[in-house]
């Protein structure tokens, strides 16, 4: 067997995300196993390639697990990720981890940490030659002092409930309207650029940087102001070498090595803003394996190899949509703004889903039963 004495540790807290590598990795039939940490309401237990499940209540317990039981020394122990608390978490431990698992780092301890912060990963990429938005580092309830109105606030790193902190605001009241809300104690304040657009570039940093795959960009079919996209249109990179050196160079300045996805926003007049690395797995992954691109088995290869290793890619199916199931329904047909026959007909024509798959039908089950269990507790929570 290809992947005989490798075992592969999830260590999640997004469902749908770690959900989505729980089936590329069972693609190449792997079972893994699943450290979690929730975050989310619902979990990835009940997919049929979940070897072990276990839960925790913090991300310091997950980790003490993962050392404490996987000690063969005969196997290969391989993590995958879904979120930066665990990406930073286990690159501050990269001196105690590296010689038992293989995970995603910047070659040295804590290094990769220092570019996780979207004020510094800005800093990188303009220093690269790409273009940025103006921003400044606040504490909360400071004003800025740089940008004008409007602007868009942002967490300074994509860690716990990062989203809850995003707002457009066009004058001070809003801004510290927006203050009220938003958790961290520091805020990136960003000008606002108005977004036709989101573009996301999916692939893999191998050796430290020193040689890339990115097979894949995608850009959202439904998208509004303000709010993150949930269906989107994955294809074959196309956006010239000219990008693809200076994503290669920003690599190797931090010295990255594994899966990655850049992000980039599009202006009306189609100019591409930097806007951030995550440093893991998104929730497109299954997406791209369903397109003949699984990223996990590429970044397994090279590593294993030594070297990039694309003997697994044979033919990348083109282009191809993915849909955000829930909340696409969530946001549109729950509000009214798009009818149910014109959702169902969106959903028939799309390729792959974040939560629907024929061949994983007890997830699915388990997830709507406990849909139903939330909004019913609800409910009965409100009446009381």
């Amino acid at each position: 067997m290809k992947y005989e004495g490798i075992e592969v540790v999830i260590f999640g807290q997004h469902c749908l995300n770690t959900l989505g590598q729980i089936r590329s990795i069972g693609a190449l039939g792997i079972c893994s196993d699943v450290i979690w940490v929730s975050s989310d309401q619902h979990s990835p237990k009940g997919s049929r390639w979940i070897k072990q499940f276990k839960a925790f209540s913090s991300f310091e317990d997950g980790l003490n697990y993962l050392v404490e039981n996987y000690t063969d020394i005969k196997k290969k122990y391989f993590i995958s990720t879904d979120s930066d608390e665990v990406v930073s978490l286990l690159d501050l431990q990269y001196d105690k981890l590296k010689d038992r698992f293989i995970f995603f780092n910047a070659g040295e301890n804590g290094k990769l940490s220092l570019f996780m912060p979207k004020f510094n990963q800005c800093n990188l990429a303009e220093k690269q030659g790409m273009r940025i938005p103006k921003s400044e580092l606040v504490k909360r309830g400071e004003l800025p002092k740089i940008l004008n109105y409007p602007i868009f606030t942002k967490s300074p790193s994509s860690k716990g409930r990062w989203k809850d902190n995003a707002f457009i605001c066009h004058n001070t009241d809003e801004l510290k309207t927006a203050y009220n809300t938003i958790s961290t104690k520091t805020v990136l304040l960003q000008e606002f650029v108005e977004k036709k657009n989101e573009i996301a570039i999916e692939g893999v940093s191998i050796n430290g940087g020193q040689e890339i795959y990115a097979p894949i960009q995608g850009e959202y079919l439904r998208i509004k102001e303000g709010t993150f996209g949930t269906w989107k249109k994955n294809e074959v990179y196309y956006l010239g070498d000219n990008l693809l050196s200076k994503i290669k160079n920003t690599f190797q300045e931090i010295g990255y090595s594994g899966v990655f996805e850049i992000e980039f926003l599009k202006d009306k007049n189609d100019n591409m803003f930097f806007l951030e690395i995550n440093f893991r797995h998104t929730q497109y992954n299954h997406a791209l394996t369903r397109m003949g691109v699984n990223i996990f088995q590429v970044w397994i290869d090279s590593i294993l190899q030594g070297k990039l290793c694309l003997e697994s890619v044979k033919r990348i199916k083109t282009p191809q949509t993915v849909i955000n199931d829930p909340k696409d329904f969530r946001t549109y047909v729950a509000t009214g703004q798009i009818g149910i026959k014109q959702w169902l007909k969106d959903m028939r024509s799309s390729d792959s889903y974040y939560m629907f798959d024929k061949e994983d039908p007890l997830f699915v089950m388990r997830y709507v039963a406990r849909s139903l269990y939330i909004r019913i507790k609800s409910r009965i929570k409100s009446v009381l």
